[in-house]
């Protein structure tokens, strides 16, 4: 085999069944970590069997599984790997996925990881400061701006609380970091924004995908999403559908933690 076919970049996402919000986020991000490793060969895996399994039935579209896209690497003789997740914390899904890796990692030569989104405090303040610049426009004096996250019961959730600690030192008070499923719950955001006054929420997603909690958690029309949440509280609610992975400077975030790991081979 040629050098270059045994290099790969190896780019694992939860995933989504939204082709929409994929076509503008995942599929963006992994062109351009192909461009930043130009002479790597390209492999994507997603971490959720359900996902994989929905755009296998609906879509014919075949996405390999973390340990089926490793497995194809060693047989294809890959001996290099870099890989690259769009995670956002080192949550459960992260843990298994280094799990998968550590399982593998005998049968390569080198076989070396990125980081998630959040990690250093750098990271941190680079989020911050890519978000606040692209979403300037919406800031009013009478308006919360509200990202609503996954939010987890690892350890890992305190992610969130430590990014509103840096939103809040970066001069963005009014930037509310919340969570679908953890803590600050959606009731903790309805308080804060009580306890300030505003008269207009803007929602936004923390997520890479605006997938189903987006589209259904935090802007559908069920009675309890964030948007008739507040709507039923009289508050003017605008809804942002657009997934961080959108954001340019967010998935240079990625190809960066790509090139950390890659030094060191």
């Amino acid at each position: 085999m040629k050098n270059q076919e045994k290099k790969g970049i190896l780019v694992i996402s939860f995933g989504t069944s939204y082709q929409g919000t994929r076509k503008r986020t995942l599929d963006v991000i992994e062109e351009e970590l192909k461009r930043a490793f130009g002479d790597y060969a390209f492999r994507r895996a997603y971490t959720s069997p359900t996902i994989v399994r929905i755009l296998r039935e609906r879509d014919n579209i075949h996405v390999d599984g973390v340990e089926e896209a490793l497995e194809r690497l060693v047989r294809d003789g890959f001996r290099t790997v870099v890989v690259q997740t769009t995670h956002v914390i080192r949550g459960f899904e992260y843990e298994r996925m280094r799990g998968s890796l550590e399982k593998y990692r005998p049968f390569f030569e080198q076989l070396v990881c990125g980081e998630p989104l959040l990690t250093s405090e750098a990271d941190y303040e680079e989020a911050v400061k890519i978000l606040g610049q692209e979403l300037e426009q919406f800031r009013r004096s009478d308006t919360d701006l509200i990202l609503m996250g996954h939010g987890t019961e690892h350890a890992a959730n305190s992610s969130y609380s430590r990014l509103q600690q840096v939103f809040i030192r970066e001069g963005y008070g009014d930037f509310l970091v919340g969570t679908v499923e953890a803590s600050p719950t959606l009731e903790n955001m309805v308080a804060l924004v009580e306890k300030r006054r505003s008269r207009r929420v803007v929602l936004t997603p923390f997520l890479v995908v605006a997938g189903e909690h987006v589209c259904k958690d935090m802007a559908g029309e069920n009675e309890n999403s964030w948007k008739s949440r507040f709507l039923r509280k009289g508050y003017e609610v605008e809804c942002l559908m657009k997934g961080i992975g959108e954001y340019p400077g967010i998935r240079q975030m990625y190809v960066r933690h790509a090139k950390e790991a890659e030094r060191q081979l």
